[in-house]
């Protein structure tokens, strides 16, 4: 019997630029041709059963895409890079390949700055088999940690450890237990990192996030009635939408004053 057609080394793919793609590669069989096409899109190995709502998947996200929100995710769903399933009331739930795919579209943006028209061409050879990307470890591991240490949070948002504890002592971050901050305070962190770079101060961030939690309870009340009928997917959504909206028309607001 014939030993079977060894594989040359993986090739890097030009973009629509014509650079290399980086840490996307292709695989291709004898003559040139694509080895056999697999079944599905990517990534094939992990499980594409919806199980995880859009407040889930923001959460999974979160450490690495500080900056990542509900709008983002629906963008990507209107291009054609992710797509989540529907519930019978037309809301999104995902699967664990869907966001190993959402990490690779935001690698691509944030350290390569690809447009999407290229990300999805990659996205369409890694459906197809032709291109190759491996699967980041801890995603099969289980979901990280809720709680960052002072340090963590210091190195993970760009702001020094004293400017952090600053942030505590105004009451814009909290500890959730002694030395340790819930991992949503890293996008307060990150929020707080452009503030201050951009000319302002504690004490005035201070009043903003104030501001933001007056924000976040009128939010709550606006989901209240939809959360009552047991609709928690919809409540979610319908708060993070709101939250979304309020925080759009107040830096409109800020940015005109600034005009003036």
């Amino acid at each position: 019997m014939a030993s079977p057609a060894r594989l040359p080394r993986a090739q890097s793919l030009p973009d629509a630029a014509g650079e290399a793609a980086g840490e996307v590669t292709t695989a291709r069989g004898t003559g040139g041709s694509p080895t056999s096409e697999p079944q599905g899109r990517w990534p094939h190995a992990l499980s594409h059963e919806p199980e995880l709502r859009v407040s889930d998947v923001l959460a999974l996200l979160e450490q690495e895409f500080p900056a990542v929100t509900t709008s983002r995710l629906r963008f990507y769903d209107t291009q054609g890079l992710v797509s989540p399933h529907r519930t019978s009331s037309g809301y999104r739930m995902y699967s664990r390949a869907d966001v190993e795919r959402l990490r690779f579209v935001l690698r691509q943006q944030r350290d390569h700055y690809r447009p999407l028209t290229v990300i999805a061409t990659h996205l369409a050879a890694l459906d197809r088999g032709a291109m190759i990307e491996p699967v980041a470890p801890h995603l099969l591991a289980g979901v990280d940690s809720a709680y960052v240490t002072l340090d963590e949070l210091a190195a993970q948002s760009g702001l020094s450890a004293k400017q952090v504890e600053e942030l505590e002592a105004a009451g814009v971050i909290a500890q959730a237990a002694p030395g340790a901050f819930e991992r949503v305070s890293l996008s307060v962190a990150v929020a707080a990192r452009a503030y201050l770079a951009a000319g302002g101060d504690v004490r005035s961030l201070r009043t903003l996030a104030m501001a933001a939690r007056r924000e976040a309870d009128v939010a709550s009340a606006v989901a209240a009635p939809v959360r009552s009928r047991g609709a928690v997917g919809e409540a979610e959504e319908r708060a993070q939408e709101f939250s979304e909206s309020a925080i759009a028309v107040f830096g409109a607001c800020v940015r005109a004053s600034v005009s003036r």
